[in-house]
């Protein structure tokens, strides 16, 4: 039998654990990363933080792993909509008001310098925004059939330039219209003719 509470039990520790890293990336940057630190953050013991990951670059690992999956997330069409109204979904997610907060992108502008610290952290975060780039310009050619998959794809970096820079502005407190014309430029950029 599966799916009993002492099979889920493991997950949740260890998805609390994924979540202590998470956070304290986002208040602290990767110097407030420590088994310590992650294991009272999470309310676990020591010894359990090291029992899912090995060390500190493996939590960061993990914590990259998370955020990639949860840019990806951010392009999954709705079901039951046509390829325009799903490009377009996925285009006005990035702009979601959880993703605006101060703690969530302080997270992205953290997991982004870490690129720069570690060859594996860059690794991860250069296949995240490939992966990313290639779900968008697969949205944008379904919207748009006429175009060539190299224009789609050009496309889409372009529009994943727009929406870093609205993450990056939104700390310093770009108002709502500002977004909801960053918004505006990247559905202009996906579905021009």
């Amino acid at each position: 039998m599966t799916g009993s509470p002492s099979e889920a039990r493991p997950k949740d520790r260890s998805e609390r654990i994924l979540d202590a890293v998470v956070a304290l990336l986002a208040r602290h940057g990767i110097a407030g990363v420590s088994i310590r630190a992650v294991a009272r953050e999470a309310g676990v013991a020591s010894g359990l933080v090291g029992y899912y990951f090995e060390d500190k670059t493996e939590l960061i690992r993990a914590a990259l792993r998370r955020i990639e999956e949860q840019d990806v997330a951010l392009l999954t069409p709705a079901p039951g909509t046509s390829p325009q109204d799903q490009l377009l979904g996925a285009l006005r997610r990035v702009a979601e008001p959880e993703l605006l907060t101060t703690e969530y992108l302080s997270l992205r502008l953290q997991l982004w310098s870490l690129a720069q610290v570690h060859e594996d952290f860059a690794r991860i975060n250069t296949e995240a925004q490939a992966r990313y780039r290639a779900g968008l310009a697969a949205l944008i050619h379904a919207a748009r059939p006429d175009l060539a998959r190299a224009e789609c794809t050009r496309r889409a970096a372009d529009v994943d330039v727009v929406q870093n820079g609205l993450w990056l502005t939104a700390l310093l407190g770009l108002d709502r219209a500002s977004q909801r014309r960053a918004v505006a430029r990247c559905e202009e950029i996906a579905l021009a003719p």
